[in-house]
């Protein structure tokens, strides 16, 4: 569709119209032959119910009100964005007056018929096709590629001189007005119709540089290109003429080629100065056009410009308050919470002064009233002839999103800890689980509960508490990998999904989050105290259910895991899962005996020390080999012997570790008795005066085995040591299947006088149980009970009663876990018998101790 209409009552014109057209590859979409019709499709333009672009109106012979009343709608701006090209056979005042009140029209003589194509393709806006590839909006904008003819005023009192020159522009495409005087030449030229005018120096009733002062002077064609052509080459009057505002002289005895190319330069540098005009009206239409501020910066961040959008966001008053400013000063000086930021860490004027891109960058800019906005902002550098001039900064404001962020992100986080909640949790179960289900292998969920945090709140306060559970969940985020996810599901419970795990490895990675917690510390009656917690561990698997299931798992694991004596790592295999079961144990029978036949297990001893002898000893004696304290004792020497695995890569394993999985797969009964052969070795070495006594942990399974006890006691009495100095722990907290079996086989030992420690005192329901039935030395108080919590009346009164209970079966007391000399000094006052702890020693290899220190003093002679 050509978008063009003609109005043409002769039948003869019309036809010439159309072929004329059809010469030049163009057509008429409609053909109307009144102006009733050319009437109706003006009032369709007008109401923008109409494809047509251009309208060729051709003018009767004589006028005829039904014609003039078209011009007069036509120059009042009916339709005006329809182009309107009149087909005359002279121009008459009436059309004169007509083309200089419209301005998107155009007169053609029918004499210069062939030049309507020309006219047509001036007149016609951007095609359907650019419209269609950029947007109604910006095609809309966008200038059409040829400008519209200069309209040119050219004034000179000699009519022979104004018909010559008219012809010669008309002819060259120009559109001419012409007047006579300078009293008509400036009546004329306040009408604003014109984009140059052409001046006779000598006039009838003045001179040309004088008439060029009036323009210069009127607002309406101040800015109107002025051109003087006179017959004279007087430098007095050229002078005049330029100091009066004039661009350019010529002179009337030229040839006119040499005219003509004056003025069509003249005519290029006005079609420049429009079309920049032009386009910086058009930037100004889409600035204010655009819903999202817009601002310009030079290289140093200098704001350029600022459309109406931006200043509005930002209230101010007008572009004037910004403009010259820094950006940085004045939108983003600070961060939201009003922390200043130096322009040298500042992003976007970085980007101002690197012309580097940003697409949604989100900041904050900072109103005129000191209030922060919350934007996004993209930042484009500006090149203009591949010269960088600046950067443009367009942005919006987020603050609805924000929000919207917002209550989303509080629907799926916990409020303290910022970590994901219990609902934020089931749904990425939910996922997990479907990932299985699809990719096979598996992943865990981690249970993680802190010990004790009842007495964490009520000693240290309820900020100290969720200070730690801050940390807490600071820590675990530290080790996530892309696809797991850490929440706090309600008070200090956590949960951990961790995703594509090696069975294998699980138990390590699980029981190293556990580790983690003890870089968290919190003051207690000032204090630092250390955190510590309990893991229980489920398997995600194809075949779970449903993420609920896999969490409740999780639970019973930890659950079991604080039964154990808290601290504990413990994994949850469902009897259902005998696969899972199977690959979990798998991999650790053969590292278990592999370490086992490679020899890579390593004994360590921690000292175990008197309370008569540590009680009133300064903090640097007892970190100064606290185990040469022994030495101010005649009584014996206790350590407790403990055990770690040395993997191939020489990482220490530590037994809270591989020590539950050993159980799990029927292995501690070999480790054990690895352990005790060691053990025994060593007592076998020292000299026979020697006063050193070891204790030695036995686990559940060891007790229920009965090849195991036959082979302790063998070992024991072909080892040549002194059944006196092995004292065996047994831990309160194992499930003892049978207290029969256990009993007996304590019996057996003590009669080679083999002694036995109760461990872990008081974390069971079934002490006193233990105690009655079981024939122990001494009991050694759970550790939880003491470290740390010496101001708790609680614990004062519970462990006094459990030190009195043992005191009064004749049993000795070991205070585990003695963190602190004030925690040192309140077991003291409750009557332990001895201490045990890092604060009294850190474990040290056998090598480390000088065991030859350790032996019974040789009587004086008389």
């Amino acid at each position: 569709m050509s978008g063009i209409a003609i109005v043409e009552s002769s039948a003869t014109l019309s036809h010439l119209l159309q072929r004329t057209l059809s010469a030049s590859k163009q057509s008429a979409d409609k053909v109307l032959t009144t102006y009733s019709e050319a009437a109706q499709l003006i009032a369709a333009a007008e109401a923008d119910r109409s494809k047509f672009r251009v309208l060729i109106l051709g003018a009767p012979q004589r006028m005829q009100p039904e014609f003039e009343a078209i011009l007069d709608s036509l120059a009042k701006g009916a339709a005006p964005s329809l182009a309107v090209l009149v087909l005359s056979h002279e121009k008459t005042p009436v059309l004169a007056e007509w083309l200089a009140r419209r301005r998107n029209a155009f007169l053609l003589l029918w004499s210069n018929f062939g030049r309507i194509p020309a006219a047509l393709k001036q007149m016609l806006p951007p095609t359907t096709e650019l419209k269609e590839a950029v947007g109604p909006a910006v095609a809309a904008l966008a200038r059409p590629a040829t400008a519209p003819p200069l309209r040119v005023l050219f004034v000179d009192d000699s009519q022979s001189v104004r018909f010559a020159y008219r012809q010669l522009l008309e002819n060259n495409g120009f559109v001419v007005d012409t007047a006579a005087s300078i009293q008509e030449g400036f009546a004329k030229g306040q009408t604003g119709a014109y984009d140059l005018a052409i001046l006779d120096y000598y006039l009838p009733d003045g001179s040309g540089d004088e008439l060029t002062r009036k323009f210069v002077e009127s607002k309406t064609t101040q800015h109107m290109p002025i051109a003087i052509i006179t017959g004279s080459y007087k430098d007095a009057i050229i002078k005049k003429c330029l100091e009066a505002g004039a661009m350019e002289c010529m002179f009337k005895n030229e040839v006119l080629e040499l005219t003509l190319a004056r003025i069509k330069a003249l005519a290029r540098t006005i079609q420049t100065q429009k079309s920049i005009e032009a386009d910086r009206q058009r930037l100004d239409g889409i600035l204010r056009c655009v819903g999202d501020g817009i601002y310009g910066v030079d290289g140093q961040g200098v704001i350029t410009f600022a459309n109406p959008t931006a200043i509005k966001l930002l209230t101010y008053l007008d572009d004037k308050d910004v403009i010259g400013k820094s950006a940085h000063t004045l939108f983003h000086f600070a961060a939201e919470d009003g922390e200043p930021i130096d322009a040298g860490d500042s992003v976007l004027t970085k980007a101002y002064t690197n012309g580097t891109e940003l697409t949604g960058y989100e900041t904050v800019f900072w109103t005129r009233a000191g209030l922060p906005v919350p934007v996004e902002c993209t930042v484009l550098p500006l090149a203009i002839s591949g010269r960088r001039e600046g950067t443009v900064v367009v942005f919006r404001n987020i603050s609805e999103r924000k929000s919207a962020d917002r209550l989303r992100w509080e629907l799926q986080h916990d409020q303290l800890t910022g970590l994901a909640n219990r609902r934020h949790l089931i749904q990425s179960l939910t996922h997990e689980l479907e990932r299985r289900r699809e990719r096979g292998g598996y992943s865990a969920l981690l249970y993680i509960d802190i010990d004790r945090f009842h007495a964490i709140v009520e000693n240290a306060g309820q900020q100290a508490a969720d200070r730690v559970l801050a940390d807490v969940g600071q820590l675990l985020s530290q080790r996530l990998r892309q696809d797991d996810l850490v929440a706090r599901l309600e008070d200090d419970h956590f949960a951990m999904i961790l995703s594509s795990v090696q069975l294998e490895n699980l138990f390590t990675i699980a029981d190293g989050f556990r580790e983690l917690l003890k870089d968290a510390r919190f003051l207690m009656y000032g204090r630092p105290s250390v955190v510590s917690g309990s893991v229980g561990v489920a398997i995600l698997s194809a075949d779970a259910p449903s993420g609920e299931y896999v969490l409740e798992h999780a639970r019973l694991a930890c659950h079991d895991a604080k039964r154990r004596g808290r601290d504990q790592t413990q994994i949850y295999v469902a009897g259902a899962d005998a696969r899972i079961a199977r690959e979990l144990d798998a991999g650790w029978i053969v590292r278990l005996k592999d370490a086992l036949h490679e020899d890579r297990f390593m004994l360590l001893m921690q000292p175990i020390l008197p309370m008569a002898v540590i009680r009133d000893v300064d903090e640097a004696a007892l970190r100064n080999q606290a185990w040469r304290l022994h030495q101010h004792t005649r009584g014996e020497a206790l350590f407790e012997v403990l055990i770690r695995m040395i993997n191939r890569d020489g990482q220490i394993v530590s037994p809270s570790v591989f020590v539950p999985l050993a159980e799990r797969v029927g292995m501690m009964p070999k480790i054990d008795l690895w352990v005790i052969s060691r053990a025994l070795k060593l007592l076998a070495s020292l000299d026979a005066d020697s006063r050193v006594a070891l204790t030695i942990n036995l686990s559940n399974a060891t007790l229920q085995d009965a090849d195991s006890m036959k082979l302790i006691d063998s070992l024991i009495g072909g080892s040549g040591v002194s059944a006196e100095r092995v004292i065996f722990e047994v831990t309160e907290t194992s499930e003892i299947g049978s207290l029969h079996t256990a009993r007996r086989f304590i019996q057996s030992l003590r009669k080679q006088g083999v002694r036995f420690a109760l461990d872990d005192f008081g974390t069971g329901f079934s002490s006193i149980s233990h105690l009655k039935h079981l024939p122990v030395d001494f009991v050694k108080i759970e550790g939880s009970f003491i470290a740390d919590l010496g101001e708790s009346s609680r614990d004062r009164t519970m462990v006094s009663s459990m030190i009195s209970l043992a005191h009064a079966l004749d049993l000795k007391v070991i205070a585990e876990h003695v963190g602190s000399a004030h925690c040192l000094k309140w077991v003291a006052d409750c009557g332990s018998d001895y201490g045990q702890g890092h604060y009294l020693g850190e474990p040290l290899k056998v090598e480390d101790i000088d065991f030859r220190l350790l032996r019974t003093p040789k009587p004086v002679a008389a």
